[in-house]
C-alpha cells in the first residue's frame, strides 16, 4: 500500500482517476467538467479586489472556481506524499517564454473553440460530439509543427511527463543528456527572481479568489454555494489533479502519440527528444490512459440514457448563432495544440503542475490571462466573426441519425465497442513495444518501464 502511495503511477490509474472525477460529476450536475472559463472568473476576483479595472471583468465576473482549486490542490498532495516538490527541476529562460506564449495561444483558443482539450477530448468524445473529434483532429498537425519548433530550440529534451529525480539522477550517471537537462545540484529554486516573482503572482490570485469566496457575492463562493457542493466540486478537481500529478496524464500528448508509431528512433534523436519521452509516446502510455477515462464517462453516458432516460450532455455550446460545428472551433483547435506542446502540457495538466511546483506551471499563469483578453475586450466583434459562420447545428453525432432509438442505440453500442478495442489494441501495442506485460504495462509507471529498459541496455552493452 505504501508503495501505491509513494510511487508514480502508469497513465492507465492516471487516466482512472480522471474517468471517475468525469463520472461523479456527471452524475450530479448532467455535463461533463468545465474547467477553462473558471480561471477567467479567477482572474476576475484580481481585478474586483486589487485593480479596480474591468478587463476581464466586462464578459467574466470575478469568481472562485473549487474544480480549479481541487486540481492544484491534488497537484500538490502528490509531491507531499511522494516527498519530491519539482521545484528542482530548473528550465531556461527560452523553455519559459515558450510555457507563457503558449498559454497565451491555448487562452485564446478556448475561446475560439469553446472549450479547451480536457472539454472536447474528455467530455465531447465519450459524448459522441462529432465537433470535439474534429477539434482533436485539426490539433493534432499543429501540435506537432509546435513539437517541431520546441526542438528547433533545443527544448525536446524538456517534453516529458514528468520530471522524476531518481530516474535523472540515474540518467546522469549513464551520461544520457536528453534526460538531464533540467537536473543542475546548484540551483536555488528559491532564490531565483523569476520563480519568485511568478509565485507572488499566483499566490496573490489564490488568496483574492478565496477573499471573494469569503464575501459570499459570487455563485460560487461561500454562503451562496451549500457546503457539499463545494465538497463535490473540490473533490473532483482533487482527483483529477491527482491523477495527473502521480501519471503525468494530458490529452494532447495522448492524441499525439499514435503517430509516433510512424517515427523512426533516428527523427526522435534527431529532435533530442529525452528517451522516456520516447518509450512513453511510443508505448501508447498516454493514449490508453485517455482511452480509460473516455470510456469510463462513455459507458456512464450509455447508462443513463438507455436505462435511466437521461439526455445526451450537450458539449458544443451553439451560443446565439445555433450552430454546433462552426469557424471557431476550425481556428481554435490548431491553437489548442500548438498551446499545449508550447506549455508542456495541456491546461489541466498545468494546474497539477502549479500544485507541484513546476516553474512551466507558473510560467504559464500570466499567459493564459493574456490570452483570455481578446475575447473579453472584444467579445461581441469575434462571436460575430467566428460563430456566425456556421457548418452544422447539430450538436452531437446521434442528432445526424434518423430518430429512431434502435438505431441510435446500436450506433451508440458501435462506438463504445470500437473505443474499446482501441483499449485492448493500445495495451497490447504498447507493452509490445515497451518489453513488458500487458499486466506491468497497466501497473507500472512510465519511470519504472524507462529504468528497466536502460537497465537491459546497460547490460547488454557490458555484455
Amino acid at each position: 500500500m505504501r508503495d501505491i502511495l509513494t510511487k508514480p503511477w502508469s497513465f492507465v490509474w492516471g487516466g482512472f482517476l480522471v474517468g471517475l472525477a468525469e463520472v461523479l460529476y456527471f452524475l450530479k450536475y448532467e455535463t461533463p467538467i468545465p474547467i477553462t472559463t473558471g480561471l477567467a472568473k479567477m482572474f476576475g476576483t484580481l481585478e474586483e479586489n486589487i485593480t479596480k479595472t474591468d478587463f476581464i471583468t466586462r464578459t467574466y465576473s470575478g469568481d472562485i472556481h473549487w474544480i480549479l482549486i481541487g486540481i492544484i490542490s491534488g497537484g500538490c498532495l502528490v509531491t507531499l506524499i511522494e516527498k519530491e516538490r519539482k521545484s528542482w527541476v530548473k528550465y531556461p529562460p527560452r523553455v519559459l517564454l515558450l510555457a507563457f506564449f503558449g498559454a497565451m495561444i491555448f487562452g485564446f483558443g478556448t475561446r475560439l473553440a469553446q472549450g479547451c482539450t480536457a472539454w472536447h477530448y474528455l467530455g465531447g468524445i465519450p459524448a459522441m460530439s462529432l465537433t470535439s473529434i474534429i477539434v482533436a483532429v485539426v490539433s493534432i498537425p499543429f501540435a506537432y509543427l509546435a513539437f517541431m519548433l520546441m526542438a528547433k530550440l533545443n527544448a525536446g529534451g524538456f517534453m516529458k511527463h514528468h520530471e522524476v529525480k531518481a530516474t535523472v539522477e540515474k540518467c546522469v550517471e549513464l551520461e544520457y543528456l536528453t534526460e538531464t537537462l533540467s537536473y543542475d545540484p546548484e540551483y536555488k529554486p528559491y532564490k531565483a527572481p523569476v520563480r519568485l516573482a511568478l509565485t507572488a503572482f499566483f499566490l496573490l490570485l489564490i488568496v483574492s479568489s478565496f477573499w471573494t469566496s469569503l464575501k459570499g457575492e459570487s455563485p460560487n463562493s461561500i454562503g451562496s454555494l451549500p457546503w457539499m457542493e463545494i465538497g463535490l466540486k473540490s473533490l473532483v478537481g482533487l482527483l483529477v489533479g491527482i491523477g495527473i500529478g502521480k501519471s503525468g496524464f494530458g490529452t494532447e500528448c495522448a492524441v499525439m502519440s499514435p503517430k509516433s508509431l510512424l517515427m523512426k528512433p533516428k527523427h526522435f534523436e534527431a529532435m533530442k527528444v529525452a528517451k522516456i519521452t520516447q518509450t512513453m509516446f511510443t508505448g501508447l502510455m498516454p493514449f490508453a490512459g485517455l482511452l480509460v477515462a473516455i470510456l469510463m464517462f462513455n459507458l456512464t453516458i450509455l447508462f443513463t440514457w438507455i436505462v435511466l432516460g437521461w439526455d445526451v450532455p450537450v458539449v458544443v455550446e451553439a451560443g446565439r448563432y445555433k450552430y454546433g460545428f462552426h469557424l471557431g472551433h476550425l481556428v481554435g483547435g490548431p491553437m489548442l495544440g500548438i498551446g499545449s506542446v508550447m506549455m508542456l502540457g495541456c491546461e489541466i495538466r498545468t494546474y497539477s503542475r502549479l500544485g507541484m511546483s513546476y516553474l512551466t506551471g507558473l510560467a504559464a499563469l500570466p499567459g493564459f490571462l493574456l490570452g483570455y483578453l481578446p475575447y473579453s475586450l472584444y467579445k461581441d466583434q469575434i462571436d460575430e466573426i467566428f460563430f456566425s459562420r456556421g457548418f452544422m447545428k447539430e450538436k452531437n453525432m446521434l442528432e445526424l441519425l434518423p430518430d429512431n432509438p434502435y438505431i441510435q442505440y446500436g450506433f451508440a453500442l458501435a462506438y463504445t465497442a470500437l473505443l474499446v478495442f482501441l483499449l485492448i489494441w493500445a495495451i497490447k501495442k504498447g507493452s509490445r513495444i515497451t518489453k513488458v506485460t500487458p499486466k506491468e504495462y497497466i501497473s507500472q509507471s512510465t519511470d519504472e518501464i524507462f529504468l528497466k529498459e536502460i537497465s537491459e541496455r546497460s547490460i547488454g552493452v557490458v555484455g
